[in-house]
């Protein structure tokens, strides 16, 4: 074989793995499905051929007014998945301005927030867990906040998400990729690492250190909502409005839809008026032999729900598009601690409130609690705000909280 010949098939497989992994970085996340006009369709249909299957989308209009159009561009390669931003804007210049602006600041968060990855002149997630059991790792304010709130909820709200169990996701990471279920033992171990007192923050010197040597922390359930909050509200703060970004299929909308002239003709836009359209996707595998009795396939509806939603976040939890089929049997990637094994109780829970971080944190919460007891939970905490759900149950049934009507196609939240 020639050199030129190994240079090409080197090229090839560079370019699959390359490919390859694109389409899991977008499938890990998703969650929510968007509805587009045609101007904007292709740009998604372009998404969509790389595996975004779930996402939030808005259902808008393609004839606004004169000055302004909806424009939609994607931001990869942050927190694990593709960030779609669309929203109005009077030149695809001025749009590009604010998804760079978004770009920019999501890239220092996911720097912070990982726990993956090794960035240079960065003390982050993977500098705290590789200094654990050793020394207190000095850090950025912005994870310092991150943390202490993430410990919060833990402890206030439900120990159900705990962001100090790294250690058991990573053996079940490890299994995933090697197609076998993680020892026993070595769950067990792991989860005696998992204390969430082993960790230790030191505000006023911005440190965090982890006592025990095999603590590791993971703040998956909770970063990427928690850093679209952060940049939304920096978004706002410029003056960048009627903008909806679905980060993996966790949406966030600012602001209000700008209504255009005529709209007559899309009696969906008429219905959500001033909000943005936000379809809740069925939840399917898009696998023939993995959806072989599933009862959501068998209705062949594209949504569950549609809601009407402005300045609010939508944040669905599921495992239908990030899991391992492991001996003939489906594992997702949400762990149940108490089991140690993936939480398989719901086809997927979603969350609608205010605060994309605490929305990213109560999705997965209310799948790994019961039905009851999510109900329940959800009744105490109005206090502190409104949050409303959308259980998709493994029957096919769906139950929503009381401010839910059954049968309505739209509900509109005014958390005013």
């Amino acid at each position: 074989m020639s050199f030129y010949m190994m240079g090409e098939r080197r090229k090839m497989k560079k370019e699959k793995d390359r490919e390859q992994k694109k389409e899991e970085k977008i499938r890990r996340y998703p969650k929510q499905k968007i509805f587009f006009p045609s101007e904007i369709f292709k740009i998604m249909k372009k998404v969509k051929g790389t595996g975004l299957l779930l996402f939030a989308l808005a259902l808008f209009s393609s004839c606004l007014g004169k000055n302004e159009k909806i424009y939609t561009k994607t931001v990869e390669d942050l927190f694990d998945t593709v960030h779609v931003i669309s929203g109005y804007d009077k030149s695809e210049k001025d749009f590009s301005k604010k998804v760079e602006f978004y770009k920019k600041e999501m890239e220092e968060l996911h720097n912070l927030y990982t726990s993956y990855e090794d960035i240079e002149k960065v003390n982050n997630i993977k500098t705290i867990n590789d200094n654990a059991g050793v020394k207190p790792v000095k850090v950025d304010k912005r994870i310092i906040a991150l943390l202490k709130d993430s410990i919060k909820w833990n402890r206030e709200i439900s120990n159900k998400v705990n962001i100090a169990a790294g250690g058991v996701i990573q053996l079940w990471e490890k299994g995933r990729q090697e197609k076998r279920i993680p020892n026993h033992e070595e769950l067990e171990r792991a989860k005696k690492c998992s204390n969430i007192d082993n960790i230790v923050i030191d505000e006023e010197n911005s440190t965090v250190f982890l006592k025990e040597k095999c603590t590791r922390i993971n703040v998956g359930a909770v970063a990427k909502g928690y850093a679209v909050e952060i940049v939304a509200a920096k978004m706002k703060k410029e003056g960048m409005d009627s903008i909806i970004i679905s980060a993996g299929g966790n949406v966030k909308v600012i602001g209000k839809r700008k209504i255009p002239k005529k709209e007559e003709e899309v009696t969906d836009l008429k219905s959500c008026k001033t909000d943005f359209c936000i379809g809740i996707m069925t939840p399917i595998y898009n696998d023939k032999e993995l959806d072989n009795g599933n009862p959501y396939k068998r209705r062949d509806i594209p949504y569950i729900s549609k809601i009407a939603v402005s300045d609010t976040s939508v944040v669905t939890t599921g495992s239908y598009q990030r899991y391992s089929v492991i001996e003939g049997k489906v594992y997702g990637h949400i762990i149940n601690m108490d089991t140690m094994y993936p939480e398989e109780k719901f086809s997927s829970v979603t969350v609608i409130t205010e605060n994309s971080g605490l929305a990213d944190f109560m999705s997965t919460t209310l799948y790994l609690l019961s039905f009851e007891e999510g109900k329940n939970l959800l009744v105490k905490l109005r206090g502190i705000g409104r949050i409303d759900a959308i259980w998709a149950m493994k029957s096919g049934n769906i139950e929503t909280t009381e401010s839910i009507v059954d049968g309505e196609d739209y509900v509109k939240y005014d958390f005013k």
